[in-house]
């Protein structure tokens, strides 16, 4: 009977309504015929050309590495944007669904007339179109 009475009270309670945080747009770039999403990793950060002075920085702010190649580091961290902003030449991961699992790829530069060139991460992907094609760099599959 009190467990009835109290299910009974419990029912009368107000509850306020689940607000899911708003999810940013994603960004895109393009192969000049169609544009194609990508969600920026909210964990992952990468570390193109890695220094042992910038990994040991890195671990120090808590960071944990989860791939570790001569030419890139990708680390898992708290605060990615605080790590960024601290150290500008780090690079965020993608990923090609919302969900965020799956592959991943971090922007090095842009492909013009079959030329490479070093660009900053944002140019990478506003900057690709038919003429210029976005390179990225992604993990090795491991088997």
């Amino acid at each position: 009977m009190q467990t009835l009475l109290l299910l009974c009270l419990l029912a009368q309670v107000p509850v306020a309504p689940v607000t899911r945080p708003v999810e940013p747009a994603p960004f895109t770039f393009s192969d000049g015929q169609r544009s194609y999403p990508l969600w920026a990793s909210a964990v992952l950060i990468a570390e193109p050309r890695p220094t042992a002075e910038r990994g040991a920085a890195l671990l120090a702010l808590g960071a944990m590495v989860v791939v570790d190649r001569p030419t890139m580091r990708v680390w898992k961290g708290g605060d990615v944007a605080a790590l960024q902003t601290k150290f500008p030449e780090l690079r965020p991961v993608f990923h090609d669904n919302r969900a965020g699992v799956g592959r991943y790829r971090v922007p090095l530069g842009l492909v013009c007339a079959g030329q490479r060139r070093d660009a900053p991460w944002r140019e990478v992907l506003e900057g690709s179109s038919g003429a210029c094609l976005p390179d990225f760099w992604y993990p090795p599959v491991l088997k």
